[in-house]
């Protein structure tokens, strides 16, 4: 079997280690000996449909304007990627990049691909608005098969000022059990929509949630292989400390 990965612009978007997403997806694949095919996409590169996952990480505001302006440029071919069941991990400003819209803390406005049903205000560019620490969410059981999970929490590091909002036609990739999520109101973490998985989980995300981590390489490859079945199991005693060491921090 064979997989193909696209990272999507590391060289700007690539805060609090998000390039690590790439590597455990890489390697997770290779000790199951399925081969990995990394494509890496930067400003002013082609943009292929043909990788069977996309990453795209978190950056600052300066970076994330410089991304729009080329990543518009690629709107309908992701939207078809996207209905066709590709998958996407997007954190952050990725998840911000791929809403209708996000509203910097000068009221600066950057449009996003509208992929996902989310708005996202900063309300100030003041550090006490921040949302900012350890994270703890419940899996979503509208979008998870708990009974498949090792494990039922995602676990991250959250450092972002923007407000998100979901609309109708997303769900939240999870409910907060400490930190704050996508807003200090509603509880929610994250968007969901057919494979795209939004979160503002950095730290990075996948290394302490090889469950996650596992579920995105089972979909793409149910995507591109009928016979394809389950996973061979890892050895993840250390990755699920870590899981647990977030979680005893936050007791």
């Amino acid at each position: 079997m064979e997989i193909k990965i696209a990272h999507l612009y590391p060289e700007l978007l690539n805060l609090y280690g998000d390039r690590g997403n790439i590597d455990v997806l890489t390697k997770r694949c290779k000790w199951r000996k399925i081969k990995v095919i990394l494509n890496k996409v930067n400003l002013g590169k082609r943009f292929s449909g043909r990788s069977d996952i996309y990453v795209i990480g978190g950056g600052q505001d300066e970076d994330e304007y410089k991304v729009y302006k080329d990543l518009i440029k690629h709107r309908y071919q992701i939207n078809k990627l996207v209905e066709d069941g590709k998958v996407f991990l997007c954190l952050c400003a990725g998840l911000q990049l791929f809403g209708k819209y996000f509203i910097d803390g000068l009221g600066r406005k950057i449009e996003g691909l509208g992929i996902l049903d989310i708005e996202t205000k900063a309300p100030s560019d003041n550090v006490r608005d921040r949302s900012i620490g350890n994270i703890v969410i419940e899996m979503n059981n509208k979008v998870f098969d708990m009974r498949k999970m090792q494990k039922t929490t995602l676990v991250g590091f959250e450092n972002h000022i923007g407000q998100t909002f979901l609309g109708s036609k997303v769900m939240p990739l999870g409910e907060v059990i400490r930190g704050r999520g996508n807003n200090t109101i509603d509880n929610t973490e994250g968007a969901v929509y057919k494979n795209v998985f939004g979160s503002y989980l950095h730290g990075p995300l996948l290394p302490k949630n090889p469950h996650f981590a596992d579920y995105l390489i089972s979909l793409a490859l149910k995507r591109k292989y009928r016979n394809f079945k389950k996973l061979k199991k890892l050895d993840d005693n250390d990755e699920f400390y870590a899981h647990e060491y977030i979680l005893d921090q936050v007791k």
